[in-house]
């Protein structure tokens, strides 16, 4: 005999369950279920993963949900076929629609009309009928029921039974078991599955009482009494329902009912396009890059005419036209956003001032050049189609476009109106728990001490929660904490939680599309951002559906590029076309051989400072290499070292000479993800489609770690190389060149390539454009403002203090210098910001301290901070006594200003503030010290013999040395070494430090002023100082804070 359990939760129920879909499954098969139901919570977020996992493990997936009702009731719905399945998703889009979406309510009037092809469950204990039972009304329950019945049909209607040894359980079985006897409806046994193996229930319990943000104390009223709600065999279930053994035996019965299988019957289908009359979708496509092509090149040759009709071949063989139109339509309305903001005028052609950029290897697509997509003429660089247009295509086409900030947010908007939400909805995104979140919301419901949990989640550093143990035996102050009773439950639950989703959140950019509703693929609900829309399920999922995904994303960069023409069109009245400067300007180029790429685009990390003097870009093409050699999948192997000392002249040589084709242009390494394909073509005699899966294997292998997928490969690639007369042993070594870490497309990386160019040829030519754009658009990039700003003043830029008579909200030209916007100063916001700038055009300049208290009403801190910045400093005497000042006139906006009268009598006598002073005043209210640099200040409280970056730079390998600064970054990549950067007054200085050494000093490292005792290192032309030792400095509150990553 078999048992299915037809309820069960999985941890997609966000805090309502406490094992992943694959625990499910397994512990399943070991249970020997013929099939499994996944019924989440509210949300079909993991059933197109469940259903793939489910079908590979050889179990019958059964698609279902357990929705709320408006009167906090529960059903158990079940689909039957796709129909049902549609059902389900309209069903819970509308009970998000209808409701708050975190809290989503289901009005039962909807249920009538979307019951076809579902079966209903009457539920757990928070059921209507069950809930109606315990309490006596079985009138009331037998009402309700009998509405099932006429809404879904006797045959679809089950009474669900479930014990689990809590009080009532087998009371109530016992009513719901007449019940059913009297209307002749069908009891069915489940056992409300929150985990898949008992000793889960303590995780169950801390993610109910994190959803109802209380102490597991507090919330133990809404705790499940017991730990029964595991998946049980059916030895198990049979004794429990030895009574009711047709319980037991409808759980087959309905699992054979569900024909659905979702991993093939989701029927989504491309977007249609109604192309004009007389017009195919082909045609239509045609003509318009027809036309563009005469416009950007003033003649179709040749070798324009060839490669359009091969793309369209290959368009047409797809079946991609109206995909690409509908780009073409996003791309016009693009165009609008910004005729509409003011950015362009309608008359100045397309090609002339795009609305965004392409990425990604649709970038080798003359189609996508000539429809508005990219800005690469992938003539020009001779990019290759295979990878986004092959011969055999593996999936749906990907194209990413990045538009400026302000362009994509009205842009989303549009779409959503154009299309409709239920036909044009945002991707979703899972968040997940990691360590910092884990140690909070577990800390929190253990009742930990918050200020013991915020010590720990700013000291630890690993983003995995099962490291916790590993990081608490590294602190001094919580080592001895480990094996104590609470804080080994947070361990324990941590390491349980980690990878655990925490809720539905919105992708950055992607937007899927579909002729026929969405809705009736996938649920769809309002984002967090109003307007806005997103889909259950995440870029994964929707990738495996096969849906059409449009990445609308929003680049910083092109945001300041935006900024800075405007500011240069404004100061020199005339517009900058990019497209038509020159790409082979070697005073630009002589900028990057110098490092000088701090704020500009993909070559400003420390890792590609120290590579731009060693590669020497002279053009776009090396620009290319530039950007696509800093990746983690060409460093695992060692392929940036290799590249350069090959164009340094190093000799080198194929390991085969079937790679040449892949690698003759990259100097025998692997910069871009192409040449994987192109040498598992040309070296084991793969197809394009197997090449292909063969690359992404080793992605997937990153994740999952299934290390049999990638032996497949291998003896697929073993195979096809010997046949092509390659050695075992050459081919091995060749397959280790493979590795899934992020490399670059090569079409990807000529259009990065270009836009760094253009922002290293803006920095160069308009150094003052160019960092005010970069001020105004933080955050973005790798630097905070006080490095930011020590690069503007080596570019001639000065930055001055805020001005409370001449500072907008954000910076502004000002006698040719960088004024500082009202927006840079801590407390003050954009309230705070148009009150100021509103009360000058009400009542003129200001003239006096009191005037700015009474015309704006700000809070007291803003006032202080406007002090602190130098805002005022036209309008006081000094920064001391107009904070006294505030002190004694400062009444809260609730109340009315004292009038002006003199307080002299009252003031303290304060002396000037030192420059040490307002040195200090200007980090803490404005993040950066406009005149100077902190380390000027700090050299008179120092030893003499620690060197500034400039001075250390030029001692020979070897040297010890010691130096001092802020720390600006800290890197850990892929290999063993932990790299930082320091900045002082003559700049940066790049530190190296050993794994034996970071453990001795990581808690020192973790400070923001440090002093470093090391080693020069100097090698492949690249500087750093090995670090041996170091210590902190505790000189300023509000130091400038670093950018860190992983």
């Amino acid at each position: 005999m078999h048992y299915t359990e037809l309820h069960c939760h999985s941890y997609y129920s966000f805090q309502e369950g406490a094992s992943s879909i694959e625990e499910l499954i397994e512990t399943a098969k070991l249970l020997d279920y013929p099939a499994l139901a996944l019924t989440d919570h509210n949300n079909l977020c993991g059933a197109l993963s469940f259903a793939q996992i489910a079908k590979t493990s050889g179990i019958q997936p059964i698609t279902g949900v357990e929705i709320t009702l408006t009167n906090n009731s529960h059903l158990t719905l079940i689909a039957k076929n796709r129909k049902g399945y549609s059902n389900l998703c309209n069903l819970i889009t509308n009970a998000s629609m209808q409701s708050d979406h975190k809290f989503p309510q289901l009005d039962p009037i909807y249920l009538q009309n979307h019951s076809d092809g579902i079966i209903l469950l009457t539920g757990c204990p928070r059921g209507s009928i069950p809930d109606l039972i315990s309490k006596g009304l079985f009138e009331q329950a037998e009402s309700v029921l009998r509405h099932h019945l006429e809404s879904f049909g006797p045959s679809n209607v089950f009474i669900e039974l479930q014990n689990n040894f809590a009080k009532g359980d087998s009371s109530r079985n016992a009513q719901l078991v007449r019940l059913g006897n009297k209307l002749g409806v069908p009891v069915v046994a489940t056992n409300n599955v929150h985990y898949h193996k008992k000793d889960r229930y303590r995780l169950q319990n801390a993610l109910v009482a994190i959803k109802l943000n209380q102490s597991l104390e507090s919330a133990s009223p809404y705790l499940k009494t017991n730990d029964h709600y595991h998946l049980k065999s059916y030895d198990q279930m049979s004794k429990i329902f030895r009574n009711t053994p047709e319980a037991l035996k409808n759980t087959i019965r309905i699992s054979e009912q569900c024909s659905l299988d979702l991993s093939k019957d989701l029927k989504y289908e491309f977007p249609d396009y109604p192309a004009p009359e007389g017009h195919t979708p082909l045609s239509y496509l045609q003509e318009i890059c027809y036309r563009a092509a005469i416009r950007r090149y003033g003649e179709i040759n040749s070798k324009i005419k060839d490669r359009l009709e091969e793309e369209f071949r290959l368009i047409n063989k797809h079946n991609l036209s109206g995909f690409l139109l509908i780009y073409h339509d996003i791309i016009q309305m693009a165009r609008e956003v910004m005729v509409d903001l003011g950015l362009v005028d309608r008359e100045i052609p397309l090609e002339e001032r795009p609305p965004g950029r392409g990425r990604g290897s649709s970038v080798a697509m003359l189609v996508g050049y000539l429809i508005g997509l990219s800005h690469i003429d992938p003539l020009e660089f001779n990019l290759s189609l295979d990878r986004f247009l092959p011969e055999d295509m593996v999936s749906v086409p990907d194209i990413d476009l990045d538009f400026p900030r302000n362009i994509r947010e009205e842009l989303i908007k549009r779409v959503h109106s154009q299309w409709g939400w239920d036909h044009a909805a945002l991707t979703g995104m899972i968040n997940t728990y990691h360590m910092k979140s884990a140690i909070q919301d577990i800390g929190k419901v253990l009742g930990l001490p918050k200020h013991s949990l915020s010590q720990l989640i700013n000291r630890v550093e690993s983003s995995n929660a099962q490291n916790l143990s590993l990081e608490m035996e590294s602190l001094p102050e919580f080592k001895d904490r480990i094996n104590t009773p609470v804080w080994k439950d947070l361990i324990d639950l941590s390491y349980q939680l980690d990878g655990f989703p925490r809720y539905l959140a919105q992708h950055p950019g992607g937007m899927i599309f579909s002729s026929s509703p969405l809705t009736d693929m996938v649920p769809i609900q309002p984002a967090n951002i109003s307007g806005r829309y997103i889909c259950q399920w995440d870029k994964d999922t929707i990738d495996y559906a096969k849906f059409i995904k449009i990445d609308f994303l929003g680049l910083g960069t092109l945001s300041q590029m935006q900024d800075i023409l405007r500011l240069i069109e404004e100061r020199k009245g005339h517009y900058i076309d990019l497209s038509r400067i020159n790409f082979n300007d070697q005073q630009v180029y002589n900028s990057i051989h110098k490092s000088d790429t701090i704020g500009i685009f993909q070559i400003e990390s420390a890792a590609q400072r120290q590579t731009t003097p060693r590669i020497k870009p002279v053009n776009l093409i090396d620009m290319a290499y530039e950007v696509a050699a800093v990746r983690p999948g060409v460093g695992a192997n060692d392929g940036v070292t290799q590249f350069i000392r090959r164009r340094n002249g190093q000799l080198w040589n194929y390991d085969h000479p079937l790679e040449e084709r892949a690698l003759h242009r990259t100097l025998g390494v692997i910069l871009f993800q192409d040449q994987v394909n192109q040498l598992a073509i040309d070296v084991a005699g793969l197809s394009p489609v197997e090449a292909d899966h063969l690359r992404r294997a080793f992605t997937t292998f990153n994740k999952r770690k299934n290390l049999d997928q990638i032996n497949r490969h291998w003896e697929n690639f073993k195979q096809g190389a010997i046949k092509n007369g390659v050695s075992n042993e050459i081919a091995q070594r060749i397959f280790r060149k493979f590795n899934g870490n992020y490399m670059f497309p090569e079409a990807h990386a000529f259009a990065f390539g270009v836009t760094a160019y253009h922002m290293a040829w803006l920095k160069y030519y308009y150094p003052l454009e160019f960092f005010i754009s970069i001020f105004n658009q933080q955050p973005m990039g790798f630097y905070n403002l006080e490095t930011l700003k020590e690069d503007a003043k080596r570019h001639g830029v000065q930055v001055l203090n805020p001005d409370i008579n001449h500072s907008l909200a954000k910076c502004i030209i000002k006698d040719e210098s960088l004024l500082l916007g009202l927006l840079n100063i801590r407390d003050i916001g954009i309230t705070s910001a148009s009150a100021i700038i509103n009360s000058r055009t009400n009542n003129g300049s200001f003239s006096n301290l009191y005037q700015v208290m009474q015309y704006t009403r700000l809070e007291r801190q803003p006032i202080e901070n406007l002090v602190r910045s130098g805002s005022l400093d036209n309008l006081i005497a000094s920064r001391k006594q107009a904070l006294s000042e505030i002190n004694l006139r400062y009444r809260p906006p609730s109340e009315q200003m004292a009038m002006q009268l003199p307080i002299k009598q009252d003031m303290l006598l304060l002396p000037t503030e030192t420059s040490e002073e307002i040195m200090q005043y200007e980090y803490n209210s404005l993040g950066i010290h406009p005149k100077g640099h902190l380390l000027l200040y700090l050299r008179k409280h120092i030893d003499k013999d620690i060197l500034t970056s400039q001075d250390a730079m030029k001692f020979p390998d070897g040297r010890n040395v010691k130096v001092a600064g802020i720390v600006i970054r800290r890197q850990r990549p892929l290999g063993k070494a932990i790299y930082m950067t320091l900045e002082d007054e003559t700049g940066h200085t790049p530190l190296i430090i050993w794994p034996q050494v970071y453990r001795q000093l990581r808690l020192v490292l973790r400070e923001p002023l440090l002093i470093i005792n090391g080693i020069i290192s100097r090698r492949d032309d690249t500087i750093n100082i090995v670090v041996q030792n170091a210590r902190s400095l505790d000189y300023l509150k509000n130091p400038p804070k670093s950018k860190d990553w992983e």
